[in-house]
């Protein structure tokens, strides 16, 4: 590559004004929302599971139990080498998704317009912007590879193979991206007529890149996600997901009448009222998925790497996965978006073509504006007011939690509590047949305080549980008839429904 030539066409690209307004834009809008984003559920899991892990072979044991590979838990366990401070895994987060919007503004082939549009869509908006979790690195290792797939300089295919083993070690759903980009990759070989041992040898690359991927997404025999277990969970249920998930994917707008809007989706909610959606939403899919591959019918390579990723992906959620989320289903959305880009790079799109994808953006764009806006103006979770509950417990009493608190415990109370289905103080969630066992248990939160008061001698607590107590009742009954269980404080609200706290006071029966 000419060094010259390269140097002046990157400072072309970053001298143009109207990108950078985009991008300080997106930065306000991205930083104002985090700012105001109370972290949910998973994202506290993540950051208790790297907190609780002394060594770097301690985490990659503990995450093996997630099913994810260990990218997104190695830069958590970095952060916690250095604070504690929960704060800082959105700081690294805004930087992540910062530098794939860079990207998109300022170096990928789309016209303006649909540079512009992108940034302020659903995912790169919010779904993979706001939520500090391993989705941002995988599109960021994505993009870079869109970027540099089709150039040729010194240490390219170091680099090349490099974000290669980083893409694939993010997250499962990422897998089939990083398969239909390398198909890409080894199509464009034999385009330029390389030798076919030299493209059979980078075909085995891709191959010996996923093994560590797959070695660390096998959980242990005794884990609740383990795939041996999914495979003997297959339904109607997940193929129906996957007929929906095109809609999903494409068009993640949530139903805006649902407080809990999020995992969402406008058409495919309504059907629940209005059953005459459901023929419509089939054919919907079908119309969503022909457009994508009728968009890139022009160029070989890139509808091989589309449609790569859109059969491994239904592979994946036929029998790991269920592409029943947004976050899930949008990587088949990013597959487009990596074909799309290379497309570009080729070929100047028609004007029908551009038009239909700045559509589909624009409607994003609806969406992410939605979500943004909800996210700022009502809680997401309330898991970081477990504090404001442990203070409310006078100091000559006892504080206990459940299993689904802990992670708001260990996070943000500022002592260790006992978690009374386990039976014990624990530091992190274990999806192991541990918690299937649990679960099962039809008295556990009775057995658990009568543990609990036996070895503490004592005849009061106070538990802090993510349970109402309607669904306390429900979990347990004898526990709500043996003793005598006020509700004392609450804290609701949350758009994430099983993010909400409550106090409760719990007392022997005379």
């Amino acid at each position: 590559m000419n060094t010259t030539a390269y140097t002046g066409a990157l400072r072309n690209a970053l001298a143009k004004p109207i990108p950078w307004i985009a991008f300080g834009l997106y930065l306000a809008v991205v930083i104002y929302t985090m700012a105001h984003h109370e972290l949910r559920y998973d994202e506290v899991n993540a950051w208790n599971i790297a907190k609780a892990s002394p060594s770097f072979s301690d985490l990659v044991t503990n995450t093996r139990f997630e099913g994810h590979p260990p990218v997104w838990f190695t830069i958590l366990w970095l952060i916690t080498k250095c604070t504690q401070d929960l704060a800082y895994i959105q700081v690294v987060h805004i930087l992540l998704a910062a530098l794939v919007v860079f990207i998109v503004l300022f170096f990928a082939p789309f016209p303006l317009i649909t540079r512009l549009l992108i940034p302020f869509g659903y995912y790169f908006l919010f779904e993979y912007a706001i939520f500090s979790r391993n989705y941002a690195p995988a599109v960021l290792a994505a993009f870079c590879l869109c970027l540099i797939i089709r150039k040729q300089f010194r240490y390219q295919a170091l680099l090349y193979y490099g974000l290669l083993l980083l893409m694939t070690n993010v997250h499962l759903l990422v897998i089939p991206l990083a398969v239909g980009l390398h198909l890409y990759f080894l199509l464009l070989l034999m385009e330029r007529q390389q030798k076919i041992t030299t493209v059979a040898l980078h075909a085995l690359l891709g191959v010996l890149i996923c093994i560590p991927a797959l070695c660390f997404i096998a959980p242990p025999h005794d884990s609740q996600v383990n795939l041996f277990a999914a495979l003997g969970k297959l339904a109607p249920q997940r193929l129906t997901s996957f007929a929906e998930a095109p809609i999903r994917s494409f068009i993640p707008v949530p139903a805006w009448w649902n407080y809990h809007f999020w995992n969402t989706q406008i058409f495919l909610d309504a059907q629940n009222e209005h059953r005459l959606l459901k023929p419509f939403n089939l054919l919907l899919s079908v119309i969503i998925t022909m457009c994508a591959f009728y968009l890139l019918k022009g160029n070989r390579k890139c509808l091989v790497l589309f449609a790569a990723t859109f059969l491994l992906s239904f592979i994946i959620a036929l029998v790991v996965i269920p592409l029943n989320t947004e976050r899930y289903a949008g990587f088949i959305f990013m597959g487009f978006m990596a074909a799309w880009w290379l497309y570009c790079y080729e070929a100047s799109p028609s004007p029908p073509g551009n038009r239909l994808v700045n559509g589909l953006l624009i409607i994003q764009l609806a969406g992410g504006i939605f979500a943004v806006s909800k996210d700022i103006c009502l809680p997401f979770s309330n898991l970081y007011r477990m504090n404001e509950l442990v203070n409310e417990v006078p100091g000559n009493k006892k504080v206990v939690c459940d299993y689904w608190s802990l992670n708001a415990a260990k996070a943000y109370a500022h002592k260790p509590l006992y978690c009374i289905d386990l039976q014990k103080q624990a530091s992190l969630i274990l999806w192991d047949n541990n918690v299937d066992a649990m679960l099962k248990k039809p008295h556990r939160y009775y057995e658990g305080v009568r543990v609990f008061f036996q070895e503490e001698g004592i005849k009061e607590t106070y538990l802090v549980s993510t349970a109402t107590p309607q669904s306390l009742y429900e979990a347990d009954s004898l526990f709500t008839q043996s003793y005598h269980v006020a509700l004392v404080d609450k804290r609701e609200g949350a758009i994430e429904a099983w993010s909400n706290l409550y106090l409760y006071s719990i007392k022997e029966k005379e």
